[in-house]
């Protein structure tokens, strides 16, 4: 999977150094360790399906729906994407915490003339903004969809 240089609309957003959330490693895929910047998480398949995980300071503050919105148009302006489905999805964290629920952005686009899906889950709280990416070429995202979104229903902000 390309690397998004997601600088997007989070490009305002400092870059937090710390990891702030708990992420969980789906059956499959393989946590590549530490040694990513600013806490970020990792985790891939053999087939090349990645997962990514990092939070920025939600700063200039901004709602849920801002960062959803400024996000789709920057995929859709600068990267090429073609927005394939919105939809909202919740975590782990309970039930009255801020962040608990979330918005999914699936992008398709075509990396010479293999297909590839990048899916993209925002989860924001008044402090942070949760970025959950996942990636790769369309057959093996769609065979790993129930283990890329088992990971997300157990993602655990702090």
């Amino acid at each position: 999977m390309k690397r998004l240089v997601f600088a997007l609309a989070l490009a305002l957003a400092t870059p937090a150094c710390a990891r702030h959330f708990v992420p969980q490693t789906p059956q499959g895929f393989v946590d590549m360790g530490e040694g990513y910047p600013d806490g970020e998480y990792r985790a891939t398949t053999a087939d090349g399906v990645v997962i990514g995980i990092r939070n920025v300071d939600n700063e200039p503050r901004g709602e849920l729906s801002f960062w959803a919105k400024s996000l789709e148009n920057r995929m859709r302006e600068m990267g090429g994407y073609a927005l394939l489905d919105k939809r909202q999805v919740t975590n782990r964290a309970g039930a009255d915490d801020a962040g608990k629920t979330g918005i999914q952005l699936r992008f398709g686009h075509d990396e010479g003339k293999t297909p590839h899906l990048y899916w993209v889950t925002l989860f924001v709280t008044p402090k942070r903004i949760f970025i959950l990416e996942a990636g790769g070429p369309k057959p093996e995202m769609e065979r790993q969809a129930a283990q890329i979104q088992w990971s997300i229903q157990n993602f655990l902000p702090k």
